[in-house]
């Protein structure tokens, strides 16, 4: 079975950082912090100059399934 580049991406190890992510986005959306997703990204450890983008990516799943996986 040929695999492809999503399936490659499903497979990958989430970071500590994507990780704290995806939880203060459930959070965010479920629980008492009103957080957008850039200031979740800062929160999580990403660099406030890219967090938009860094934010952007972490809810793509062309970029990162599994991160949306691990929020799912």
């Amino acid at each position: 079975m040929i695999k492809t580049k999503l399936d490659k991406l499903m497979e990958q190890p989430l970071t500590e950082m994507q990780k704290k992510f995806g939880q203060l986005h459930v959070d965010a959306i479920y629980g008492n912090k009103h957080l957008s997703n850039t200031e979740c990204a800062i929160q999580a450890g990403y660099a406030p100059e890219s967090a938009y983008q860094r934010a952007y990516e972490l809810l793509s799943p062309k970029f990162c399934p599994h991160v949306l996986k691990y929020i799912g």
